[in-house]
C-alpha cells in the first residue's frame, strides 16, 4: 500500500520535477529579468532565470507527460494518466510550466531578501516549484472540467500520495541538485 501511494504521487508529480530539472539543462541565453534591478537594486530575479529555460524545459517535460499517458494502464499501482485526450496535455503542461513559475515566483522572493543566486534557502528552494505546479495544475482542471467533466486533479492527488511527494521532494531535490554540481550543470549542489 505504501509503495502503491509513493508511486501515484511521484508519477503525478514526474513532469514537474522534469521541467525543473530541464530548465538547467535546456536554459541559457537572456535572462527573464533582461539584467534589470528592483527598485531595492536587487536582481528581479537573477541570471540563472532565463527565457529558454522557461519555454524549452515545459514543452520537452510534456513528452515525458505523453509517455506517462500512454503507459499509466501497463505501470499499474493505480496512476493517473493525466486525464483524457487532449485535455491530459493541458494538464501535463500545466504542471510543467507551474513548476518553473512556482521557482520564479521564490527567486523574486529570494533576491527582496537579500539572498543570492545559488544560496540555500531551505523550504521555498524545495517546495516552490511543488506549489506553483501544482496551483497551476489545479487551474488548468478546473478549466478543462468543462469538456471532460471531471476535475482530474483533485481525483489524482489524494492525501496520501499529496504526502508522499511532500516528504520525498527535499531528498529527491538534493539528490538531484548534487548530480547536477557533480556533472557541472549546477553551481551548488543544494
Amino acid at each position: 500500500m505504501l509503495h502503491e501511494t509513493v508511486v501515484q504521487g511521484l508519477w503525478l508529480i514526474l513532469p514537474a520535477y522534469a521541467s525543473n530539472m530541464l530548465a538547467t539543462l535546456v536554459g541559457g541565453g537572456p535572462p527573464i529579468d533582461g539584467g534589470r534591478s528592483w527598485s531595492d537594486g536587487r536582481r528581479i530575479l537573477g541570471g540563472g532565470k532565463t527565457w529558454q529555460g522557461l519555454i524549452l524545459a515545459p514543452l520537452l517535460a510534456i513528452a515525458i507527460g505523453a509517455l506517462q499517458h500512454a503507459y499509466a494502464a501497463d505501470v499499474g499501482f493505480g496512476v493517473t494518466d493525466f486525464g483524457t485526450s487532449p485535455a491530459y496535455l493541458v494538464h501535463v503542461y500545466a504542471l510543467a510550466l507551474g513548476a518553473l513559475l512556482g521557482d520564479l515566483g521564490a527567486s523574486f522572493l529570494k533576491r527582496r531578501l537579500g539572498k543570492e543566486r545559488g544560496e540555500r534557502w531551505l523550504g521555498p528552494d524545495q517546495y516552490d516549484f511543488i506549489a506553483g505546479a501544482l496551483l497551476l495544475a489545479a487551474l488548468a482542471s478546473l478549466a478543462t472540467m468543462a469538456w471532460t467533466g471531471s476535475w482530474w486533479l483533485f481525483e489524482a492527488l489524494t492525501l496520501g500520495p499529496f504526502l508522499a511527494i511532500l516528504i520525498l521532494t527535499p531528498g529527491l531535490h538534493l539528490l538531484v541538485n548534487g548530480i547536477g554540481y557533480l556533472v557541472g550543470v549546477k553551481e551548488v549542489p543544494w
